[in-house]
């Protein structure tokens, strides 16, 4: 388990997060590329017969802050403090739960909170 204390202050900027592997039909966590590299799409086009067609192109995954490679699946939940008066901080703490095999018991993979000041005060 990861359990971060992490404390992001998201006054800086915006602050993104990307959780699970696209909603693809089987599990690929075990396809990630070791050179930490990214398979990301750039464009989309729909093919004369039906579908589509995918570009991709391969890119340095700085992005990419945590990878497991042995729970392919997961949740995230969103626990959200709105502060207690105008001008507060708020604070939102992410915990991110690997569904573990084979009757998915649930374990803590990380958790860290975002805080900004309220625009209200």
């Amino acid at each position: 388990m990861s359990t971060r204390t992490d404390i992001v202050d998201t006054s800086q900027g915006t602050v993104h997060m990307v959780l699970g592997g696209g909603g693809v039909s089987g599990t690929t966590n075990g396809s990630f590329f070791k050179d930490g590299t990214g398979k990301v799409i750039t464009a989309v086009a729909p093919n004369p017969g039906g579908g589509h067609t995918s570009t991709y192109v391969k890119e340095q995954a700085v992005w990419i802050g945590v990878r497991d490679l042995d729970h392919p699946y997961g949740f995230a939940a969103f626990d959200v403090d709105p502060g207690r008066h105008r001008g507060d901080t708020t604070t939102m703490t992410v915990t991110y739960y690997n569904v573990n095999k084979p009757h998915g018991d649930l374990s803590v993979f990380e958790r860290f909170t975002l805080h900004r000041r309220r625009s209200d005060g």
